[in-house]
């Protein structure tokens, strides 16, 4: 989610244009764009976490590259409206965003998030401000608001506070677990001197077929093979049905939404945090999977 953060990180930048015009345009042309693309990307990327509100990430792109051309295309006189088209579709994608928030603070159990659409106050007294005084948007000039000024950098200041809140909290979702707290699924595979039979996991890692029992005794572990061990490097909070796609908290035996169960391996190979069969991971590259109900990162070890 690093990506997801680092769009709202540029996008301070843009809030606090409305500030500092002169000093920022150039900074915000650069960063608008780029801002726009990382966070359209990055919402995609919790797509199948959020449900079917993580379907709208499009809009954010759309909606975000005609803000940009209305805007350039008013600050070069280029069409009439422009000032019009921007306030519109940038009231839009807030708006989306703000639903997305939410979705993401109640789905992920991330409660800052909650706080996130502020924003929506600062567009629309940006959009009250620039639509009532009638001003166009000519920020490779010094804009004076009048009475107006304080109240446009009490919006300006609160985007900014939108935007830094949504970075460091998304920075949560792709944060690797401590290492005192990492989670870890071991299983003792025996390997006779015969050659054995060997399976492949998702087309990457080759593990010798299990023969016998792990031991069930620490001594008993002294049994010759390899050691597989799947380790957490970021863990979710969430598991998502595969029937529905609903998500439910970590631990919840059967989906909300659709009562289908949830499914679990009591042995073999499994998700250290959901306890899904590791058959459903998907891999990323070479040892490096994701699970395929919880959605979390998963490193195979072996040793």
């Amino acid at each position: 989610m690093r990506l997801l953060s680092l769009g709202y990180f540029l996008s301070v930048i843009n809030a606090l244009i409305f500030s500092l015009p002169t000093i920022l345009y150039l900074p915000a042309l650069a960063a608008y764009p780029a801002s726009i693309i990382l966070r359209g990307w990055g919402w995609r990327s919790l797509g199948k976490r959020l449900g079917a509100l993580g379907n709208l990430y499009p809009a954010i792109w759309i909606l975000g590259g005609a803000t940009y051309a209305a805007i350039l295309s008013q600050s070069y006189g280029l069409i009439e409206y422009g000032l019009l088209i921007a306030l519109a579709t940038w009231a839009s994608y807030s708006a989306i965003e703000a639903a997305l928030y939410l979705r993401t603070a109640s789905k992920l159990k991330l409660r800052p998030l909650y706080f996130s659409p502020i924003s929506l106050v600062g567009v629309s007294t940006i959009t009250f401000v620039f639509l009532m005084s009638s001003r166009t948007i000519q920020f490779m000039e010094q804009v004076r608001y009048g009475e107006l000024t304080y109240l446009v950098f009490a919006s300006s200041a609160t985007l900014a506070a939108s935007a830094l809140l949504t970075a460091l909290t998304t920075l949560r979702i792709g944060a690797e677990t401590p290492t005192g707290e990492r989670e870890v699924e071991a299983l003792l595979v025996s390997t006779p001197q015969r050659t054995t039979p060997r399976r492949t996991i998702n087309e990457n890692i080759t593990l010798p077929i299990k023969r016998e029992k792990p031991p069930k005794t620490a001594r008993a572990a002294t049994v010759s093979g390899p050691l597989i061990r799947i380790e957490v490097i970021s863990r979710s909070n969430t598991v998502v049905c595969s029937k529905c796609g609903a998500g439910a908290p970590i631990g919840t035996d059967k989906c909300l939404e659709c009562g289908e169960p949830f499914k679990k391996a009591a042995t073999a190979l499994r998700c250290p945090v959901c306890k899904a069969p590791f058959s459903m991971a998907r891999a990323v590259s070479q040892r490096h999977y994701v699970c395929g109900q919880c959605f979390s990162d998963l490193r195979v070890l072996q040793r």
